[in-house]
């Protein structure tokens, strides 16, 4: 079960110690012996080759239907939200709203926890679209500069044009994770914005992009596995069973995905913790939180914040940034800093 802590706790742990460079050339913790374990053998560098070659294909045939398609620009959702945004006179309120990104506190517990991992501190970023506005990536890296955190955990979109070239966007992602005070680095996986061409920009800047693979953290002669799988929403290139393959039946499991929409196959695989995005909580909704648009085909409890499937916990982070129109009302955006306890 899981439960959301005071948001008086959202600021730095003083247990913490500052990160320091390991063999792994990834930052790893003095205090707590952390370890992230390597992926780079020329067995799996081949399988990502072949995977991000599946990718670049799904991306051109996606280019077509987002692009290409006349009726698209006219009928795209986002399309009628700025419409409605200008005849509204709603532009300047609702991008303020936008940039008012929160730090949200969460408490997780489990039975299933490792006792090296009582403690252990996430930090989830989701959704960035980093490049929607010029002020949004100073605003997220003041926010981040004063939080030290174990891990942390990036689920997809980092761009905000879902087609065309990225090359501004990474100005802005290098301000924002150049603030992560994180001892065991930065795990990412790609979302519908995100191109083939990204995963390289990315791991210059410090991410490990995770494809359908996974990696053991291990702490004080213990360990949990961080399972990574690409876009299950636009490109269809996730593999589950792939990315969960080498981990023991009987280890402590988080799965990053871009969406919720694969909470049936992981809570049937066992999976312990399941954090996402996507949805941007809805982005515009209704009083008392109903989204307007949501872009996934899941019920709607699974679409916004906490929620459990049979014996898994999952959290959709609302995200960071916009898509579609610079604006948010009634669904502010989020950072989530999350403790794992054990119960």
């Amino acid at each position: 079960m899981a439960q959301i802590d005071n948001p008086a706790g959202q600021h730095v742990n003083k247990r913490y110690s500052e990160p320091v460079l390991g063999s792994t050339d990834y930052p790893i913790s003095s205090y707590h012996d952390l370890i992230i374990s390597d992926i780079d053998f020329p067995e799996n560098e081949e399988r990502r080759r072949a995977h991000l070659a599946l990718r670049r294909k799904r991306e051109a045939e996606a280019h077509y239907r987002q692009v290409d398609i006349w009726y698209k620009r006219y009928f795209e959702p986002g399309t009628w939200l700025k419409r409605f945004i200008k005849l509204a006179h709603l532009k300047q309120w609702m991008e303020r709203n936008a940039l008012d990104v929160t730090v949200r506190p969460l408490v997780f517990e489990f039975p299933s926890l490792p006792k090296a991992f009582d403690g252990f501190r996430i930090l989830h970023l989701t959704d960035l679209h980093i490049d929607a506005h010029p002020e949004l990536a100073g605003r997220v890296g003041a926010l981040l500069k004063d939080i030290h955190v174990d891990l942390c955990l990036v689920t997809g979109d980092y761009r905000f044009a879902v087609v065309g070239h990225s090359k501004r966007v990474y100005h802005y992602l290098e301000q924002v994770f150049t603030q992560i005070n994180s001892a065991g680095g930065v795990l990412g996986i790609l979302g519908n914005h995100d191109a083939t061409d990204d995963v390289a920009a990315l791991e210059d800047l410090g991410v490990r992009v995770l494809l359908n693979e996974s990696i053991e953290v291990h702490m004080n002669h213990q360990s949990i596995w961080i399972a990574g799988v690409d876009d299950p929403y636009a490109f269809k290139c996730d593999d589950l069973p792939k990315a969960l393959h080498p981990i023991p039946e009987s280890a402590f499991k988080i799965l990053m995905a871009h969406t919720p929409q694969l909470y049936s196959e992981a809570g049937d695989r066992a999976v312990d913790l399941y954090l996402c995005g996507h949805t941007h909580g809805g982005q515009v909704c209704l009083p008392g939180g109903g989204a307007v648009i949501s872009h996934c085909n899941t019920p709607r409890r699974y679409l916004s914040g906490l929620w459990d499937y049979k014996s898994m916990t999952g959290y959709t982070c609302p995200g960071i940034g916009v898509s579609g129109a610079i604006a948010r009302m009634n669904c502010p955006p989020e950072i989530a800093l999350i403790e794992l306890r054990r119960a």
